[in-house]
């Protein structure tokens, strides 16, 4: 896993050492370094730390920037290195708290500048940030667990927001409303272009990405947009056995020529892997934990065979893939999609992102581009939702020819996955609790608010963790 640990003031370095401790799978390299006043602190191959050459100011860094190549000319003085930690910085250097606006990609980070700090986090919160303030000082750190029990006032960092010595900043929000009068060859053209570019940007420069192709439309078209780009690109998809679970994946990836590879699991091995899906994602939300184990077995699949994994996280959110969203007026679907769009940072995003990084897996996500979310929010709700109910409708009609008409046109309904998995976890949770497990005071009440009987299953699992 890759994450980070930091303290404006060199008094917590016994306390960093816990985080990093807290924070770390056992397997990961640490790193702790002192400097400028900061402790700064590692785990694993992906975070990073750097320093400008004057050694005034230094950072610690997670997550990919995907423009490098772009950025790196035109910063002036050069970097001190090539990490995308030394772009970062060589960019605050130049551009001071405005260098995120420069970035393309997933990231969290906290910069020590001499007296003072910076922290900053990606536009979506793809890249967990969370923080902290104790009598010595802040505290930053990308898993929530590296906090100890004593530490008060943990709160996560806002995503597409800034902080340093003199406040908080939000630098990124969504677009307030849809444009008027889109032209729908200019919507298909706009949305074909962003997909394909942010599909080829997590593929090409990075090498061994593969794909996790859940069977949903939104996975089959990063998989043969991927498929263009790299001859063979490996491919995973996930099942319970004796289920339909991962049909379209397997069909799909035998029409694009894919290196795939399917796993079919059994409702033991889904329920012995549940408290290590629990611990990763720290949540106890039934839709998270359910395509949480789904993960888990794509993940381990894809370990030693890829250093990163492509989903379709973001798709549903942005473009109305959700079955409760159908009956919506405009005005509603509207306004559900931007909020459930920005609390990705606290669902799938954060599901997929903690799913993979303890694996040891680099997680891509194209379909939360900063240049695709643009323009997904300017676009009127009847081209996400059509007239006759059809889901991603843009999605489907922008990619028709990309795809076989048995994927781009089939039911909304067949457009779900890991369907066996769901019911699995639903019926083997029927057999543990009665109706008057769920009714209890303990688990309907805020802020617990349990829902379901597997809900409470793994609620259980979370409340011992």
């Amino acid at each position: 896993m890759a994450a980070l640990a930091a303290s404006i003031n060199t008094g917590n370095q016994t306390l960093i050492k816990q985080m990093l401790k807290a924070a770390r799978n056992g397997k990961d390299k640490q790193e702790l370094v002192s400097k400028n006043g900061m402790i700064l602190g590692i785990v694993g191959d992906e975070a990073q730390t750097a320093e400008s050459k004057d050694g005034s100011q230094s950072i610690v860094f997670v997550g990919d920037i995907y423009n490098v190549d772009t950025l790196r000319p035109l910063i002036k003085p050069a970097p001190n290195g090539k990490t995308a930690a030394d772009i970062v910085l060589g960019l605050y250097r130049m551009k001071g708290a405005q260098c995120v606006h420069y970035l393309d990609g997933p990231f969290a980070f906290v910069i020590a500048d001499g007296d003072t700090f910076y922290a900053a986090r990606d536009p979506l919160g793809v890249k967990p940030l969370y923080f902290a303030k104790n009598d010595k000082g802040w505290l930053f750190s990308t898993d929530l667990k590296a906090f100890k029990e004593d530490t008060k006032n943990v709160t996560e960092f806002p995503c597409g927001c800034y902080l340093d010595g003199e406040g908080a900043r939000r630098y990124y929000k969504l677009p307030d409303a849809p444009v008027k009068n889109v032209n729908l060859n200019e919507a298909v053209d706009l949305i074909r272009t962003l997909v394909t570019d942010s599909v080829v940007k997590r593929i090409e420069p990075h090498g061994q990405v593969g794909i996790y192709l859940t069977g949903s439309v939104e996975s089959c078209i990063v998989a043969a947009l991927a498929a263009e780009k790299v001859k063979k690109i490996k491919t995973f998809s996930v099942g319970l056995e004796g289920s339909v679970d991962g049909n379209t994946a397997k069909r799909v990836a035998s029409w694009l020529s894919t290196d795939h590879t399917h796993v079919e699991i059994s409702q033991q091995e889904m329920l012995d892997c549940l408290p290590e899906v629990v611990s990763r994602i720290e949540s106890y939300d039934a839709n998270l934990v359910r395509q949480g184990v789904a993960d888990y077995f794509a993940v381990q699949a894809a370990v030693g065979k890829v250093k990163a994994l492509a989903s379709a996280d973001g798709a549903n959110e942005l473009f109305g893939g959700y079955a409760y969203l159908r009956p919506m007026f405009s005005e509603k679907l509207t306004t559900e999609i931007r909020q459930i769009t920005e609390n990705l940072h606290r669902t799938n995003l954060h599901r997929w992102e903690r799913m993979t990084s303890v694996a040891g897996i680099e997680a891509r996500m194209p379909y939360v581009d900063r240049k695709l979310v643009h323009a997904a929010f300017h676009l009127p709700a009847n081209m996400k939702i059509n007239e006759e109910g059809r889901s991603k409708w843009i999605l489907r009609r922008t990619f028709s020819t990309l795809l076989p008409a048995w994927v781009i046109d089939r039911p909304d309904n067949d457009d779900t996955h890991h369907q066996g998995v769901i019911t699995a976890l639903e019926e083997y949770a029927a057999t543990v609790f009665t109706d008057e497990d769920l009714s209890k005071d303990e688990v309907k009440s805020e802020p617990v608010s349990v829902r379901t009987k597997d809900e409470l299953l793994y609620y259980q699992i979370w409340s011992t963790k």
